[in-house]
């Protein structure tokens, strides 16, 4: 697993085939480390090398982990201006991902892709302040 701040404010995780606990557990404490910094940021998560949705759903901390996630939903909403998820699942529809985590979330198939949208957030708010 390897996370990447250095090209702030877009952060990055990429997952190595970790199980699906551990990469929740690595995508929350990129979550909570980007928040630290108080400004807004973008993440940009890798799943391509993780196991398939199905195999997530049978997680048991699969509720821990969304409790987590509500906890942190009120500093998302309020710093986090994009989520762009790579590979894994299929995609929530637009209105899910940003009720579950209180900012816009994509997927997409292509790293470069959610980069590049992960900025195109960040530049729309600072023109839309």
């Amino acid at each position: 697993m390897r996370t990447r701040f250095d090209d702030w404010p877009v952060v990055t995780l990429l997952a190595e085939g970790e199980a699906p606990g551990v990469v929740r557990d690595a995508v929350l404490d990129l979550l909570h480390s980007a928040l630290e910094r108080g400004q807004p940021f973008a993440a940009v998560l890798d799943l391509t090398a993780t196991a398939g949705a199905k195999e997530a759903d049978r997680d048991p901390r699969t509720a821990e982990h969304a409790r987590a996630v509500a906890e942190l939903r009120p500093a998302l909403a309020s710093w986090c201006r994009g989520l762009a998820f790579v590979g894994g699942g299929p995609a929530p529809a637009p209105e899910a991902g940003l009720r579950f985590w209180g900012c816009p979330v994509v997927r997409s198939t292509d790293f470069g892709e959610a980069v590049s949208w992960a900025r195109e957030s960040l530049a729309a708010d600072r023109e839309n302040p």
